[in-house]
């Protein structure tokens, strides 16, 4: 049996566990998607699956590497510290808020997070050299993205 055909076998049996595994691993669910299709794309690169004696084992031993891995390229935490000096707010939300009070809107938000609104919105950094920054893959910047105005939304909501 080829490997594709395996690795869509081991999908339909293990997926959610392997889910699992990573969720416990990682705090920041919006890597778990990114972090299993990564498991599964080194895994089409093995050799024969058909070898393997412990499919399952193998499988979550591959994601260990993975997220081991991903943790190394994390930056450190206080990459992440609020900056002194004033930085610039999202544009439309300027007129709704103080500066003040957006920067206690970003406080609250997860530190990769807050990282990347502001060097998106302070710094105006494209997405792509945000995820060279932080060494993130741009879907992943995007997500951060996409979870902040969802967040500024409900928080500037009457």
């Amino acid at each position: 049996m080829s490997n594709d055909a395996l690795l869509i076998g081991w999908r339909k049996l293990w997926n959610r566990s392997l889910h699992r595994f990573i969720g416990r691993r990682v705090n920041a669910r919006v890597d778990i998607e990114d972090l299993a299709q990564e498991t599964y794309l080194r895994l089409l690169r093995a050799r024969d699956l058909g070898e393997v004696r412990d499919p399952r084992a193998y499988l979550l031993t591959v994601a260990s590497n993975v997220v081991s891995e991903w943790r190394h390229h994390q930056p450190p935490a206080n990459l992440f510290e609020p900056v002194e000096e004033q930085s610039a707010p999202v544009p439309e939300v300027d007129a709704v808020i103080s500066q003040d009070e957006l920067d206690q809107i970003l406080a609250d938000f997860p530190s990769l997070t807050r990282a990347v609104v502001l060097l998106r919105f302070r710094d105006n950094l494209p997405c792509k050299d945000i995820a060279r920054t932080l060494l993130l893959t741009d879907r992943q910047v995007r997500r951060h993205l996409t979870r902040a105005y969802e967040q500024l939304r409900k928080t500037l909501a009457p």
